[in-house]
């Protein structure tokens, strides 16, 4: 039993029926003759790897009133006939109609009485293919140990490994008594790190907002609303698209940037395209939040440990090359503000009383007239996750594709993430359709942005540098 941390606590208590926070991948699976049938095969291997990863075991157990923050206990059993599903596609079973499942799986929240985790085979794709998604809690759970979790089911080879689950059953559920005395015990430890951390707090808050007036100035504009930013339905689509991890490479060298800014470079290209296809691109520039990992190097906890920067997107500039160079410069700078944000925010704090209050918050901001009313932050949540450089295979079967799926908010109707996975990069993009009826316009946009970043070159700038 152990407290869950104030960042993933905060994901349990803003979730909404219109705002579910899982997380969510989506594989494709190579076909494997002679090895009979996948389903139970899968099933087996999931029971056999129940105690690899804390992740299949643990659910979060409310304090009695929900007085303060949850803990994490290790649940009494774990029902694999509602964790482990097998489905199959319609006719043609075809990419959109596996879009289409996915998005309908991605709707549900996760039921709170068990481990946040459900797995999803799907049978029925182009014939005799099949995909896995794969769904999980935020709460615990970033893109770093999100690799860890899925280290803990798949494997490097098509014969995979022997292990066996080290989890045994529980046969009495949490006791109240116990859980609030643990509570009480933990709010008292918070309490008295407490000044400690204001102290730090007053030392750096004079910095911060000295720095935030500096970069929010006339080359900084506010950040405009679009069609993007309003309140959502708990209605999901999606849609993804993949393009050569070498080639996002070779795109960033030439500009001398990051694989980031060129994701975040496509991304603002097919913005920019499909908000002028709707007549109503905003002369400002979009941003976008982009979480930034603040783990320490060799931290395997399975705790959310990212700080959010917004991202100027310059999708003023029609220009490609000369978008991602300044998309760089803008990147760059917004990255100097992650060391205040681990200043800034502790890992844990007393939380009495944080449930009532962030979960009134969560039902407050999907009133339009109250939204609407707090300043836009950013348009556009767009997340670059590095994930395993070799394929792996899930019960004897080769792993194709790793297509992300997020979390669309109110006001953020759309989440975009990449993966990179076996020299490919993987663009997942999960929408709310009442805001962004056609996502699978944006996804075939960064296609394009991409062939139009590899045409265009390097900066005339830089041209001009090297020819001198």
């Amino acid at each position: 039993m152990k407290p869950v941390k104030l960042l993933d606590a905060a994901f349990l208590h803003i979730e909404t029926p219109a705002t579910p926070m899982h997380v969510g991948a989506l594989f494709v699976l190579a076909p494997a003759p002679g090895r009979g049938d996948f389903f139970p095969r899968f099933r087996r291997l999931v029971a056999a790897r129940l105690g690899a990863s804390e992740v299949f075991t643990r659910l979060a157990a409310p304090l009695p009133l929900s007085l303060a923050n949850p803990f994490w206990v290790t649940a009494r059993s774990v029902d694999l006939d509602h964790h482990v599903r097998l489905h199959r596609l319609p006719e043609p079973g075809g990419r959109r109609e596996l879009e289409d499942c996915v998005a309908r799986l991605h709707e549900t929240p996760l039921d709170r009485s068990r481990p946040l985790w459900e797995l999803h085979v799907i049978e029925g794709y182009e014939g005799p293919g099949r995909a896995i998604y794969v769904k999980v809690h935020h709460a615990g759970l970033d893109g770093h140990s999100a690799q860890l979790f899925l280290r803990s089911f798949v494997d490097e080879t098509r014969r995979g490994g022997r292990q066996r689950s080290s989890y045994a059953p529980r046969g009495a559920a949490p006791d109240p008594a116990r859980l609030l005395a643990a509570g009480a015990a933990h709010q008292l430890s918070e309490f008295r790190r407490l000044p400690a951390h204001l102290a730090g707090l007053v030392r750096t808050a004079a910095s911060v907002v000295r720095d935030a007036a500096a970069r929010r100035d006339a080359a900084s504009p506010a950040v405009p609303t679009t069609p993007l930013n309003v309140v959502i339905s708990g209605r999901r689509s999606f849609a993804c698209v993949e393009v050569g991890l070498d080639e996002a490479k070779a795109i960033a060298r030439a500009a001398e940037a990051t694989i980031n800014d060129v994701v975040l470079a496509a991304v603002s290209g097919a913005l920019r395209a499909w908000l002028r296809g709707r007549e109503c691109l905003p002369e400002a520039p979009l941003y976008a939040g982009v979480p930034v990992s603040v783990r320490a190097p060799g931290a395997t906890e399975h705790a959310i440990q990212v700080a959010f920067i917004a991202v100027n997107l310059h999708t003023h500039e029609a220009r490609p090359g000369r978008r991602l160079a300044a998309i760089h410069l803008s990147a760059a700078g917004a990255k100097e503000s992650v060391a205040t944000f681990r200043m800034l925010v502790p890992e844990d704090s007393p939380s009495i009383g944080m449930p009532w209050l962030i979960g009134g918050l969560g039902q407050l901001l999907r009133l339009p007239q109250v939204a609407d009313r707090i300043p836009l932050p950013f348009n556009v949540i767009v997340s670059n996750v590095p994930g395993p450089p070799q394929e792996f295979f899930i019960a004897g079967s080769r792993v194709l594709t790793y297509y992300p799926l997020s979390i669309p908010f109110h006001r953020n109707a759309l989440n975009i993430s990449a993966y990179s996975y076996a020299g490919r990069l993987f663009f997942g993009l999960t929408a709310c359709p009442d805001a962004v009826p056609d996502v699978e316009a944006i996804a075939d946009g960064i296609a394009r942005e991409f062939e139009a970043l590899r045409r265009a070159g390097p900066p005339a700038r830089r041209r001009r540098k090297g020819a001198a």
